[in-house]
């Protein structure tokens, strides 16, 4: 993940406990050593057998980096951002760790010695809970929250670690227990009432444009979730697609969706999927599975027969597609995101249901480059599909001209804020394997209004290659949401 850690200033180090994250390292003597700038505010504790420090001045990369290279294959795990650091000593290894004003030694030897503190010890609970802000922030959502809600649990009184039980539950997704808690805690900051506002439902407007080639499309539509309980959510659309082909056809479809939510054990949810497209009478259905946080997620899609317009001819003639995929989400660590993606597409049209058979693949790398705001990053993208199998009619026409595409992206982004309001920018360049190449980039926005309502939008271009659309094409979308419960 990103450790962008600036110089810092002057300041007297005192034992008081500021929020939480990562240090710098330099190599002192023979025990690795982290050094902060002379009058950061330190802070060190011990919780479950990691160290935690935090503190007020982050720092460079390059001291982390000396930090790892000096403890070796001692050191098992290292994690941090702007201001709190924890590490893990590798299994058969003891660690021992001395702290003085600015900097923090750490002595690595085996055997292991288990030392545990008091429940008791403030000290022991200024690092637990330093501890969970330093999983959110380093990208660990689900972790964190696992740690937040046991510590919740052995306090239930403090009403802190209630709200930080809350606060990493709206993190990892979980917005119906967020909001349980925030209203226990009668908690009226924007944060909490937005997440009360959204926790029973929503319902939305949304617009999608695409054009490129010979290939244009417009898709208006609304839709409501409702959150029954904590296990079930239901959810229903109307959407209309219009789509021009070759400035010469017109094809309009409507479609109505809907969906039904269902939260297995653990962190998995299973989303049963139905759709039919009324001018066509193209019915079908299918599942959606995922598990897991955002650090290690694994999902998976199995539809059959569902509406489909990414090529004119399907516009033109009740296109429709059957679907089985598998893929995962992966952080290796603070810095370092893989995901990887792959299935069996099968096209069809109105009369012909194995029109074409492709596999697709989707993956990609991200590396954060720097933690806050801006928060910036690179990542590469792979995109492709080949075709397996291609049915023609009495001409020896293919029914879809579909051709096999690889595109590779390399691409910057660059996120920040402004008060409430998140902008999100990327731009980098396309080359598709199999001819074709040139720039892709977009901006993002999402803007909260008040308690309930929301506002995304976006548009750019791009030179990845898609069913339908070859070379670069331009897009927009624009979604307003409005949450169903009353924000407090």
């Amino acid at each position: 993940m990103i450790a962008a850690l600036l110089l810092l200033a002057d300041a007297t180090p005192t034992l008081a406990v500021p929020p939480a994250v990562f240090a710098d390292a330099t190599i002192s003597g023979a025990a690795p050593t982290l050094s902060w700038p002379r009058g950061t505010r330190l802070s060190v504790g011990e919780a479950d057998g990691e160290i935690v420090a935090r503190f007020d001045r982050p720092l460079p990369p390059r001291a982390i980096e000396g930090f790892r290279v000096a403890a070796g294959d001692a050191l098992e795990d290292l994690r941090w951002n702007d201001d709190s650091l924890v590490l893990r000593a590798a299994p058969g290894w003891d660690m021992r760790w001395r702290r003085s004003p600015d900097t923090l030694t750490v002595e690595f030897a085996p055997p292991p010695v288990v030392v545990t503190a008091s429940p008791e010890d403030p000290g022991a609970l200024e690092a637990d809970v330093a501890l969970v802000e330093a999983e959110a922030a380093a990208g660990y959502p689900g972790r964190a929250r696992r740690r937040a809600a046991a510590l919740a649990a052995t306090r239930r009184e403090d009403r802190r670690l209630a709200r930080l039980a809350s606060d990493t539950a709206l993190a990892d997704g979980d917005l119906f227990h967020a909001a349980d808690g925030y209203r226990a805690l009668a908690a009226d900051d924007p944060v909490a009432r937005r997440a009360l506002a959204t926790a029973p439902g929503t319902v939305a407007a949304s617009i999608v444009a695409r054009d490129g080639g010979d290939l244009s499309q417009v898709e208006a539509g609304a839709r409501a979730d409702v959150a029954i309980d904590a296990r079930w959510s239901v959810g229903a659309g109307l959407r209309h697609v219009a789509t021009r082909i070759a400035d010469t056809d017109d094809a309009g479809s409507t479609v109505v969706d809907a969906s039904v939510g269902i939260a297995l054990e653990g962190a998995a949810r299973l989303q049963v999927l139905l759709s039919s497209a009324i001018d066509s009478d193209v019915t079908g259905g299918g599942a959606r599975l995922t598990a897991g946080s955002a650090e290690a997620q694994l999902r998976a899609i199995v539809v059959f027969h569902m509406p489909d317009f990414s090529t004119g001819v399907q516009a033109l003639r009740g296109g429709h597609l059957s679907r089985a995929g598998a893929g995962g989400t992966y952080r290796l660590s603070p810095d370092w995101v893989v995901q990887a993606d792959t299935g069996w597409n099968r096209y069809g049209l109105d009369g012909a249901n194995d029109a074409a058979d492709t596999i697709v693949l989707a993956g990609g790398v991200d590396y954060l480059l720097r933690r806050g705001s801006p928060s910036v990053g690179i990542g590469y993208r792979v995109e492709a599909e080949y075709v397996r199998r291609l049915a023609r009619d009495a001409l020896g026409v293919a029914l879809i001209p579909l051709a096999t595409r690889e595109n590779h992206t390399v691409q910057g982004v660059v996120s920040g804020s402004m008060g409430a309001v998140q902008l999100t920018g990327q731009a980098g360049y396309t080359v598709d394997r199999f001819g074709g190449d040139g720039p892709t980039a977009g901006i993002g926005v999402n803007a909260p209004i008040g308690d309930g309502w929301r506002i995304d939008g976006g548009g750019g271009v791009t030179s990845v290659s898609r069913p339908g659309f070859s070379g670069t094409q331009v897009y927009g979308r624009a979604q307003v949401t409005r949450g169903l419960g009353r924000g407090r």
